[in-house]
């Protein structure tokens, strides 16, 4: 199955179907802000990767098409023009992470158990290849036949440092050998000593430096306590880094020194934080508070802005209808894409910001 890499389909704005293309243009008066929507999924679009070397993300939601193509659940978009590439390979089931390897390829996640031109559920083809919730896919397309984890649950959360990809999700098993909802695989399909071995879910990774920042339901790692959030050294030690939150955490960025979090929670350490916080790479709760009045589910950080997605309508008492962007150090924004659902997704690149929902 090979790539066509010359994308031939051209869309007439930058992203698609729920995915919202922003671009920002400061004037001495104020900001100016263009919005383009343009059809295309036929379902939500719930991920969207870091961009690789040319730009260009891996998109994956519950569509399974774009506009006359059947895409399976994910689909390759081109860094400015929102090419689409029809022709990668289709997965069944849904994606729920996607990381780029570096080399043009993405490494994806989530419930599925084959991917090929078969999107039915279950390998038939001569083409389908079976993949348990995590497979490589290079650049040219095809499906890298020696990186298989294996995993017995899905994969909710990707991150790439170096030659390991560090995988979190529902999964307790990788290969047959026990890793309890986080596991680190070579990038030549060894799997890694790495174990924190938690004892919930894992929805969210952030790496950054020598640490692989972990956020999600659970409540131990190793049999210490470490609640919904923990930083795990690229060695396997268990780093002193607790903010200790009352309940999920759904989303991670880190910016320099900063790890942000999104999630359910409300209360980190103790101290108010409503669905959304900044605590130090070593452990302080910043004074960056936005107070959203419901979950933030995506976040993408850039320069000196913060950009939130999720349920929230309000930011400090001020509306912003599921999307926001926060300074570094706290401010609201006026950038204000006033949307009317739940943002899932967020990718950054220069001066725009891709949403997905």
């Amino acid at each position: 199955m090979v790539c066509n890499r010359n994308f031939e389909r051209r869309l007439v704005s930058a992203v698609v179907a729920s995915v919202v293309a922003l671009l920002m243009f400061a004037s001495v008066a104020q900001a100016i802000e263009r919005i383009s929507v343009v059809p295309g999924f036929n379902g939500a679009v719930n991920v969207i990767s870091e961009p690789d070397s040319n730009g260009t993300r891996y998109l994956s939601g519950s569509f399974n098409s774009f506009q006359p193509w059947d895409t399976g659940r994910g689909v390759l978009v081109g860094a400015s023009s929102g090419d689409v590439d029809p022709s990668f390979p289709k997965v069944s089931g849904s994606i729920r992470a996607a990381a780029p390897d570096g080399f043009g390829g993405f490494y994806i996640g989530g419930f599925f158990a084959c991917i090929g031109p078969n999107t039915s559920g279950s390998c038939n083809g001569s083409d389908d290849v079976v993949r348990n919730n995590a497979a490589h896919i290079n650049a040219d397309g095809s499906v890298d036949t020696s990186w298989n984890p294996n995993l017995n649950n899905g994969v909710r959360a990707i991150g790439v440092l170096g030659s390991t990809v560090y995988l979190g999700g529902h999964f307790t098993t990788v290969g047959g050998t026990t890793r309890n909802y986080a596991a680190a695989v070579g990038t030549d399909g060894t799997l890694a000593s790495w174990n924190p071995n938690l004892n919930s879910f894992v929805l969210a990774i952030g790496v950054s430096g020598t640490n692989v920042y972990l956020g999600g339901q659970f409540t131990t790692v190793g049999g210490t306590t470490r609640n919904r959030a923990a930083a795990v050294g690229t060695d396997g030690t268990l780093a002193s880094w607790n903010p200790d939150l009352n309940s999920t955490v759904s989303a991670i960025g880190v910016l320099g020194s900063t790890v942000y979090l999104g999630g359910e929670f409300i209360t980190v350490g103790g101290t108010t934080r409503n669905y959304a916080a900044a605590v130090g790479t070593d452990g302080t709760l910043t004074s960056w508070n936005p107070n959203l009045n419901n979950p933030a589910r995506a976040i993408g950080v850039s320069g000196t802005n913060v950009y939130l997605g999720g349920q929230f309508t309000t930011v400090g008492g001020t509306t912003r209808n599921y999307a926001a962007a926060v300074g570094t150090d706290g401010t609201l924004t006026s950038w204000n894409p006033n949307l009317n659902s739940t943002v899932s997704a967020i990718g950054v690149l220069g001066s725009t910001v891709y949403l997905g929902g």
